[in-house]
């Protein structure tokens, strides 16, 4: 009997997940044929003509700026399903790229400057981790606090402006780079949380922290390492945010935080942890990119993006806690 229930375990998660992605993948398919419909109706004349929002370049700008965000996600996916929260991240774009802008400069070197970025970014996520095992911090508090640090240390390091850098990338590496990345993150992070021994224990983490530690799970150190990967997808979503525009902002990042961990939730992730696929988080990274720039595209005036933006997050996570008081 137990046997059986184990393998059917396995087997139900991964139906239930497939059940998700069909429908966040139906979900960007009507939100895509939407406003390519929309952008064929011109508002004044009301007249029709050629639909303007399905184009090679506004895919490409789509995607481009979607990278970022995915990247985020999928770091906060891992932290998230282990019953965390990383705030953080939106901040750390700033200091991981602008120290990279930093030390590049001071040294002459794009790969030293790399090399400061990737370190950055781990720091960051070791220290969360550790602060929030070592001393059972809320994760929440924690990252609230290291995010106004990592604004503060980017301000100081940039010395309170948009700083220029002496490297620049190619034209056509600002523009497929990003993506390139962003899904070669994806890629890695789906096969560690699906096929990895430390996936598992994500999962079984987030399910029950108690049960875990019976189990033998190593509790404090799987926590750590979601907020070290966090920590180092935030660096390289800092690295692409350099590529993209070539110089060190400590303003980036502002709120976008609040974007990956929408992709998070959108995709499927429970916020109480334990349970999520960084599949779903894909999805939900696209859907919130079509989204933000669907209403970009047709005008729609900023506050009204956000009002749009945060009803769609609301009524993802009433509709799933809605399904699941059903069954």
């Amino acid at each position: 009997m137990s046997a059986s229930a184990d393998s059917a375990a396995p087997d139900l998660r991964s139906r239930i997940t497939a059940s998700r992605v069909l429908v966040l993948a139906l979900a960007l398919v009507a939100l895509l044929l939407f406003f390519t419909a929309l952008s064929a109706v011109d508002f004044e004349s009301l007249a029709l003509h050629d639909p303007t929002f399905l184009s090679w370049n506004n895919a490409i700008d789509v995607a481009g700026s979607c990278a970022i965000n995915l990247i985020l996600a999928v770091g906060s996916t891992f932290v998230i399903i282990a019953g965390g929260i990383d705030l953080s991240v939106g901040r750390l774009i700033a200091l991981t790229h602008v120290l990279m802008v930093v030390v590049a400069g001071a040294t002459g070197s794009l790969m030293l400057g790399i090399v400061g970025c990737l370190a950055a970014g781990l720091a960051a996520g070791l220290f969360n981790g550790a602060v929030t095992v070592r001393f059972r911090i809320p994760s929440f508090i924690v990252t609230l606090g290291s995010m106004m640090m990592a604004r503060g240390l980017a301000m100081v390091a940039a010395g309170g402006h948009t700083i220029g850098c002496d490297f620049r990338a190619p034209v056509e590496l600002q523009r497929y780079l990003p993506i390139g990345v962003s899904l070669l993150v994806m890629l890695v992070g789906h096969v560690m949380l699906t096929r990895s021994v430390f996936g598992r224990h994500v999962f079984a983490v987030g399910g029950s922290a108690e049960t875990a530690r019976l189990c033998g799970i190593n509790v404090g150190r799987i926590v750590v390492l979601t907020f070290l990967l966090s920590g180092l997808c935030t660096a390289l979503a800092g690295l692409v945010f350099w590529v993209r525009q070539g110089t060190g902002d400590p303003l980036a990042g502002d709120g976008l935080e609040l974007y990956a961990i929408a992709a998070v939730i959108v995709g499927g992730t429970s916020l109480s942890g334990g349970r999520g696929s960084i599949l779903g988080t894909f999805l939900g990274a696209l859907i919130m990119g079509v989204l933000a720039y669907g209403l970009l595209f047709l005008g729609v005036p900023t506050p009204w993006q956000w009002v749009i933006i945060g009803s769609v997050v609301i009524a993802t996570v009433l509709l799933d806690r809605l399904k699941k008081t059903d069954t």
